[in-house]
């Protein structure tokens, strides 16, 4: 089942591009997956996932593959999110947890609305004021992530 991002005219976000194919809601492979990468952006609210700053222009938003296609990663909505172009080379093919927590715009709450992405199969992304900041602080604690660590969101 997809999610439906919010905004007029906004497509459902499908796993795959073939998706919207398959469900007609594009008519060739590349406005497929023009679509499908829209789709990603509009579910962070146009920002990337990890410094959570908005693009300076359309191109500056890129898709990065989290697990990189060099190391087995997919073309899947479970397997991408939205970076800017600075944090997508930055990070380039090394394990997302490992860069992202060396990073100085480092956020629990971003790490964990990541995570919730990679494994949710709908991809709904809540905001910070729709989270239980309870509910981050004991996954933090669990995952032994300093409690000075802010929950934040740009």
């Amino acid at each position: 089942m997809p999610f439906w991002p919010s905004g007029k005219g906004s497509m459902p976000l499908y796993e795959c591009s073939s998706d919207y194919l398959y469900n007609m809601s594009a008519l060739t492979r590349k406005e497929a997956r023009k679509i499908w990468r829209q789709s990603i952006k509009e579910a962070w609210d146009n920002r990337c996932a990890y410094c959570g700053n908005p693009p300076i222009d359309d191109s500056s938003l890129t898709i990065d593959h989290v697990r990189p296609k060099s190391k087995g990663g997919s073309d899947r909505t479970s397997n991408v999110t939205p970076a800017c172009l600075e944090c997508n080379h930055s990070k380039g093919s090394e394990d997302w947890i490992q860069w992202y927590r060396r990073q100085v715009f480092y956020s629990v709450y971003r790490e964990w609305r990541i995570r919730q992405w990679l494994s949710s199969d709908c991809h709904i992304v809540c905001s910070e004021n729709e989270c239980d900041h309870k509910v981050i602080s004991l996954w933090a604690d669990e995952l032994g992530i300093a409690p000075s660590c802010s929950i934040s969101v740009a």
